[in-house]
């Protein structure tokens, strides 16, 4: 979907390995790893992994997840697509995001007797507040990577994975929008943008995920995301009433 675009093509070298197709044929959508950083010590740094997608893939007792044979180790290893019972319970939402850990994702591979081979988009290409504050009204370019749908009987993959390009915008509400059609099975994928730095050099950032593939839909900003977890991982406070 892109023409010798090199920003397209280092969104693909970087997060191509980062995406699963999930929902049905009726409602296909993408999800994405994102690794957030908790610590960063002398020994390394922890990190807790979390699987992203729109909260409208999710409203559904059985998920639908396509394995893509490059991300299985060993080759082969992996019939062609998980179904996950009580899908709609394992998600915590928020604005039209939705989060889990990927730990059933493990557990499943590790059932099986087979390993993911993904890649993961980090908390440093993750957009921090300030770069989601940043959009404006100024039509900026933007990256989206979905898992595109194919008619029955068509040859090849089902769900490949396919880039988008076009361009973001926040609307008088001061909603962060794609501007344009994208193809069903886009809902739920990352959204990219490339800031100038320099003369020459530009940071590609994920700025968040699309909310559908809509005509100008939603783009759920990382702000958002990171408030999300935030309230998942942090300790809840405990009230007592005197007596």
């Amino acid at each position: 979907m892109t023409e010798d675009d090199p920003l397209a093509d280092l969104v693909l070298e970087h997060w191509s390995a980062s995406t699963l197709p999930v929902g049905s044929r009726t409602s296909p959508g993408t999800a994405f790893f994102y690794n957030e950083l908790v610590a960063s010590t002398p020994d390394g740094e922890q990190v807790r992994e979390w699987w992203l997608t729109a909260d409208r893939l999710t409203r559904t007792r059985f998920g639908e997840v396509r394995l893509r044979p490059e991300l299985v180790e060993p080759t082969g290893a992996a019939s062609d697509e998980l179904i996950g019972p009580d899908f709609e319970q394992m998600w915590a939402r928020r604005s039209g995001v939705a989060v889990t850990r990927t730990s059933f994702l493990h557990e499943h591979a590790a059932r099986k007797g087979w390993s993911w081979a993904t890649t993961q988009i980090t908390d440093g290409a993750a957009a921090k507040a300030e770069h989601v504050r940043a959009v404006d009204a100024q039509p900026r370019g933007a990256y989206a990577l979905g898992h595109v749908t194919r008619e029955l009987g068509e040859p090849g993959e089902a769900r490949p994975l396919a880039i988008a390009t076009s361009t973001i915008a926040r609307d008088p509400d001061g909603v962060v929008r794609w501007r344009g059609t994208l193809p069903a099975g886009f809902a739920g994928g990352p959204v990219f943008t490339a800031d100038q730095r320099g003369a020459r050099e530009f940071v590609l950032r994920c700025l968040g995920l699309l909310a559908s593939a809509d005509r100008n839909p939603t783009v759920l900003t990382f702000d958002t995301i990171h408030a999300l977890i935030k309230n998942l991982v942090q300790p809840k406070r405990t009230f007592f009433r005197r007596r």
